[in-house]
């Protein structure tokens, strides 16, 4: 499947001179929801693992845009991400308008780390949304498995997904499976084994010994995404 790439400013007033950058992913022959992907914390939209996933998308079929968030773009610390949500919905409109999707529309929401939080958080608040992907969500600090950040959870009313490695520190794999619970529609989790936060897999957590990238890692899950993609 062939797919156009094009770089972007998309008109956010909260952001600062007004616009944040962002890539687009058109599939010649693109099928279900359009999906909006954003960084984690300390990242940006060209940070390898928020193109993997968005590349792993737009190989389903589906039209992406990966977009920073507000603090990206100004080159600021990340705030909390509750603070994020407003930045997050205006990026949210700007990206329905570049890609023409009528309003009643709903979109699949989610990116990596922070940014899938600050997603479902928006989710939670009264986004609209298909759906949320996750890939590495943040669970806990690093070490801090008694500080979970599932409190908005029973408010998120769409289905979701969690793309997560079982060498994630900011994420006990069997707590996320326990609380998913929470979740009043469908959750899935699929483990990337040997993943770290950003799902890369060194030779010596890997099953096999053979080290993946976050886009080897991603493309070996990439049935399962394109699945849950499908049911959206």
């Amino acid at each position: 499947m062939t797919c156009s790439t094009d770089r972007h400013e998309l008109a956010v007033p909260a952001a600062r001179d007004g616009v944040v950058e962002a890539v687009s992913y058109r599939p010649d022959h693109h099928q279900g929801r359009p999906v909006l992907l954003v960084p984690g914390a300390g990242g940006s939209l060209d940070s390898e693992p928020v193109v993997a996933l968005a590349e792993a998308v737009a190989r389903c079929g589906h039209r992406v845009v990966r977009a920073n968030l507000v603090h990206h773009q100004a080159g600021r610390r990340a705030p909390r991400a509750e603070t994020a949500v407003p930045g997050f919905r205006e990026i949210l409109t700007a990206a329905e308008v570049l890609l023409g999707t009528p309003r009643e529309e709903p979109w699949i929401l989610g990116g990596r780390s922070y940014g899938g939080r600050v997603a479902s958080l928006a989710v939670a608040t009264g986004t609209t949304a298909a759906g949320l992907l996750f890939s590495g969500y943040p669970l806990h600090p690093p070490g801090r498995p008694d500080r979970l950040r599932v409190d908005h959870w029973p408010n998120i009313g769409v289905p979701c997904l969690f793309l997560q490695g079982d060498h994630d520190p900011l994420a006990d794999l069997s707590l996320l499976r326990t609380h998913r619970r929470k979740l009043p529609r469908r959750s899935d989790v699929v483990v990337v084994p040997g993943g770290d936060h950003a799902l890369r897999v060194t030779g010596a957590r890997s099953p096999d010994r053979v080290p993946r990238s976050p886009t080897a890692a991603l493309a070996e899950v990439e049935p399962e995404l394109a699945r849950w993609l499908r049911e959206r």
